[in-house]
């Protein structure tokens, strides 16, 4: 099993590869296609690198400077990758249009066939890998780099084919066309990834899902408090974050209150990942008080609970 600050270093490898037998030959045939195909590669060894440094700086334990951990690092070395991205596909498009008005011709079509063969097996092994990886470790960042791979995967395709157009039918011009289409996917992609992760900087909310969870779990404390409110959520690498209000009865003992939201705390940590919980408790007003018999009752849970534990 590869450690989580190793995996980029994979990446790094593959795309080395990719790229210099890429760039070799786009040179030797003259085909655009397969130059925005190799400085795709070029642009994910960057990218991978940055994520190396990213995940070692992610796993830093929180400091005095940083209380709440390093997890953004994550989010922010894939807005930058995304910027990248999308610099490559504005320059690739410029590329393409350029080829067209020059009418420049394709040699050797054999050899570039074979290498994006050879390029397409090895990225879908490399990204089956990376998707395996950041589902494991719950890593944006690893997902970031499974996207990468998976935009070469149909970039890649997509440069097979117009090889073999090309081939058989000698319109050399669809060499040009399918790269700047390439080039406007690659565009694209980038702006997606580029909002995805400025919403995390922005500290989004967490998942619908996750939400659901944490409101399911406070419906079994029912009987234990008056209500919960002011509930905020977000997120920041693997890190999730969540802090809230809960109303409880005035009447109970300073301790008896600790043991509640202490209770509460535990039973979020356990059945959510990676979570970190801060609880504020209110105590009760006029309009919403249960009384005194509840409040006893409120006691009673907690003593229930304290036996239990």
């Amino acid at each position: 099993m590869i450690k989580k600050t190793k995996i980029p270093i994979l990446s790094i490898t593959m795309a080395a590869i990719l790229a210099l037998s890429k760039l070799i030959v786009a040179l030797y045939t003259g085909s655009m296609a397969i130059l925005s195909s190799a400085l795709d590669s070029i642009l994910d060894i960057v990218a991978s690198g940055v994520n190396y440094f990213a995940l070692k700086a992610s796993e830093e334990p929180p400091d005095k400077a940083h209380p709440y951990g390093h997890g953004k690092f994550e989010s922010l070395a894939a807005f930058v990758q995304a910027l990248i991205i999308m610099a490559t596909g504005v320059y690739l498009f410029y590329r393409s249009i350029m080829g067209l008005i020059d009418k420049k011709d394709l040699t050797d079509l054999n050899t570039g066939i074979y290498i994006m063969l050879f390029s397409m097996f090895m990225t879908l092994l490399l990204t089956i890998s990376l998707r395996y990886y950041a589902k494991k470790y719950n890593s944006t960042i690893i997902l970031t780099d499974a996207m990468h791979y998976e935009i070469d995967l149909i970039t890649n395709t997509g440069v097979l084919v117009t090889l073999f157009l090309v081939r058989y039918t000698g319109f050399y011009q669809i060499d040009f066309i399918v790269s700047s289409l390439i080039s406007v996917y690659i565009i694209y992609s980038a702006f997606d990834l580029a909002r995805d992760v400025s919403s995390i900087l922005l500290d989004r909310e967490m998942s619908e899902e996750d939400q659901t969870k944490i409101r399911d779990i406070l419906k079994d404390y029912d009987n234990s408090f008056v209500d919960y409110h002011k509930m905020r959520t977000r997120s920041s690498g693997k890190t999730k974050f969540v802090d809230m209000h809960i109303t409880l009865c005035k009447n109970m003992s300073l301790n008896d209150a600790h043991h509640i939201a202490d209770f509460i705390e535990k039973d979020l940590k356990e059945k959510i990942s990676d979570l970190d919980v801060i609880i504020h408790i209110d105590p009760c007003e006029i309009g919403n008080c249960p009384g005194q018999e509840n409040c006893e009752r409120f006691i009673d849970v907690i003593k229930t609970k304290k036996i239990d534990n």
